[in-house]
Parts: C-alpha cells; sequence; structure tokens
C-alpha cells in the first residue's frame, strides 16, 4: 500500500465521524460538532408586538451583567428580529441604550399603523416609515448583511388556501440556501413583523433566493421559536456555540381578543372574549411546544440553553403601542430581581400533559450576577 494514500490519523478521525453523523441523518449533526470545542454564545429572540420593551430590558441586563460578551449569533422574529438589528447597533456603537430606549419609549400607534374604516388589516405605512428612519438613518443600515453580528431574521410564506406555511430563515451571512446579504433590512423586517390578519403582508424587493410573493410574521408558522437558525448557523460554521439565551414576553392570562380589536377600531361586540379565547394562553403553549421540539432535536444544546421570561404585574395588550416606557421600566425592575433559568427547569413549570425530554446539565442557572 502506497503510504501516501494513508489519510492521517487525526483526518481519518474526523472524516468517520462527519460521515458517520451523515448516515445518521441531518438531527445528529452535533456528532461531528464535537470534534471542536463549543464556544460563544447565542441569543434567540420571539415575537412580542407591542411588547417589545420587555424583550429589549431583558437584552440590555444580559448585556450588562456580561452575559453577551462572547456573543457570535442572534436570531429573532417579529419584534424579536427589531430587537437583534437594535443589538446589532448598540454592540457596533451605532446606537446607545439610551437611545434605543427613547426611541421605544416616544413610540404611539400612530408611528406604527394607521387604522381606516374600522376594518383590518390596518395600514403599516407609518411602521414603514419608522424603519427607514431609525434602521437606515440612524444606524446605517441598508441590508441584512451590514449587521456585524450573524443574525438570522425568520420570515413565513402562507400556503394561497392557508393550510401550510413555510419558515425562511434569512441571515446577514450565508447559512442557508434563502440567505442573501444584498436584501433590504427594511422589507425583512416588514415581513417578519407582519402579524397575520392584522398587519398586511409584506413583498421583499429583488430577491431571488425565495419566492417572489407575500411574506408574513415570522413567527406564524413552525418559528415561533427561531432556533432552527442557530441549528444552521452552528452547521455552516462547523462548531457549536457555548451557551444559549432564549428571550421571550410575559404572557398575560386573561381573554383580551375583542379589547386588542377595539384598539385596533374594529368592534365585535365582545364575541371572542365571551368565548374565553386569549391569543397568550394559545402563544404560551406554542412557545412550550417549540421549547420541547428543541429540547428534542438538540439535546446537546438545550442543555446548555437559559429562557428568561418576565413576570410581573400588569397587563399590555399586544397591538398597543401607547405605554412602552412602563413595560420597559416594569421589566427592568423585574429583572433586576431575577436571572435566566435552566430550558429544563422552564419546561418543568409549564402546565403540560407532555413530559419534556431530560436534559444534561451543562452549568448552573446563573445567580443575579451571571454565571
Amino acid at each position: 500500500m502506497n503510504p501516501r494514500t494513508i489519510l492521517p490519523l487525526p483526518l481519518a478521525i474526523c472524516v468517520a465521524v462527519f460521515v458517520s453523523a451523515t448516515e445518521k441523518g441531518v438531527s445528529n449533526y452535533e456528532q461531528a460538532l464535537r470534534i471542536r470545542p463549543r464556544s460563544g454564545v447565542a441569543l434567540i429572540i420571539t415575537g412580542a408586538a407591542a411588547r417589545i420593551p420587555q424583550e429589549a430590558a431583558l437584552i440590555q441586563a444580559l448585556d450588562e451583567r456580561g452575559l453577551l460578551k462572547d456573543l457570535v449569533f442572534i436570531s429573532g422574529d417579529s419584534s424579536g428580529a427589531l430587537n437583534a438589528v437594535a443589538y446589532n447597533a448598540i454592540r457596533s456603537g451605532r446606537m446607545s441604550w439610551k437611545r434605543y430606549r427613547e426611541i421605544l419609549s416616544g413610540l404611539r400607534n400612530e408611528d406604527i399603523f394607521v387604522q381606516t374604516g374600522k376594518k383590518i388589516p390596518v395600514d403599516t405605512s407609518p411602521l414603514r416609515a419608522l424603519l427607514t428612519r431609525v434602521i437606515e438613518g440612524e444606524m446605517g443600515y441598508t441590508r441584512i448583511g451590514d449587521l456585524s453580528i450573524p443574525t438570522a431574521i425568520t420570515i413565513t410564506k402562507v400556503s394561497a388556501v392557508g393550510l401550510s406555511t413555510t419558515a425562511y430563515r434569512m441571515c446577514s451571512e450565508k447559512i442557508n440556501a434563502e440567505s442573501d446579504s444584498s436584501l433590504s433590512l427594511v422589507d425583512i423586517l416588514m415581513a417578519s413583523t407582519a402579524y397575520p390578519i392584522v398587519f398586511p403582508a409584506a413583498r421583499i424587493r429583488n430577491a431571488t433566493t425565495i419566492p417572489n410573493t407575500d411574506y408574513v410574521d415570522g413567527g406564524a408558522g413552525e418559528d415561533c421559536v427561531p432556533f432552527k437558525a442557530l441549528l444552521e448557523f452552528e452547521r455552516s460554521r462547523g462548531q457549536a456555540v457555548d451557551r444559549i439565551y432564549i428571550i421571550s414576553r410575559k404572557n398575560d392570562q386573561v381573554s383580551e381578543i375583542s379589547e386588542e380589536l377595539r384598539a385596533l377600531g374594529v368592534n365585535d361586540r365582545g364575541v371572542f372574549d365571551k368565548l374565553g379565547i386569549s391569543i397568550d394562553s394559545i402563544a404560551s403553549r406554542r412557545l412550550a411546544r417549540n421549547l420541547r421540539a428543541y429540547a428534542k432535536q438538540s439535546p446537546e444544546s438545550a442543555a446548555r440553553t437559559f429562557v428568561w421570561k418576565p413576570d410581573f404585574q400588569g397587563s399590555f395588550l399586544l397591538f398597543d403601542f401607547n405605554n412602552l416606557e412602563v413595560q420597559y421600566a416594569a421589566t427592568e425592575a423585574w429583572a433586576a430581581k431575577n436571572a435566566p433559568i435552566s430550558l429544563e427547569r422552564y419546561l418543568s413549570l409549564t402546565t403540560t400533559s407532555r413530559s419534556s425530554p431530560r436534559l444534561q446539565r451543562h452549568g448552573q442557572p446563573q445567580t443575579l450576577g451571571g454565571p
């Protein structure tokens, strides 16, 4: 046998592990990634609509505690995508936390949408003008590729009959087939924040990697918790991250659809409230379901994941943007006395008949000062 045809032992081991993981399926990609030690922190931000300052306050607390100093990736959808972009600007020195809070605190409903004719969807042209002014004007971001931290924003394609959805994870780097760094960041954000029925769908100009159609809220389908973008990033990077933080907004366990509609100028005469239907209850169950899917699909990463979701007195409508400073201050006060908890503990606290996957611990939940 020619010695030159024999692979060096370390390379042979790497190839063998990679081939084995491939044969067992994509779900076992972590087996191949174990060759390189885990490194860095990832931040996953769910949608929050008008509860966006709750997530912003939590991210600020993580940042000020030094828990995001090794941040290598962010994913977000809907208002979580807006916070993801804002944190890019803050980390790069293009904007301060003080300025971002001022922007959020100064918002009113008319800065986001115009309601005409007492019908939905509302007109979100004010939101596009706001994003253009702040993101392009103040932050200096035009294309999604301008973001300094690898950042994925989920958008959702809804079928013509509305029976199926497809998530596209548009990233500032090429982590998947659909990512295109040249696309308009404002266009992508308008699509990701297009809450179905309430806000109109949006189209992304000059897109060639995804269908030329309208898109809605990134959390409307399978990406309620946009963790799959992280898995794609890790595959692309060839290295898994060491710690993951999932940020979400509080849930108000009340029936409020009729009140939400009234805030949008639509009077359903209390029909939805009488039926006891709650957007928050539905969202809470979807969040737990998505987190369990994450724990099942990527147990080693899930064992390194911490969840931070505020829980304080007060109810805030999803489409009322007139009280954002109140939410920011309340969340800030709550965060000062609380810390992220492990994903395993969070799942154990959710009220569901399904048991959560058992996770191997990698470190303990943080104290108030950090790990």
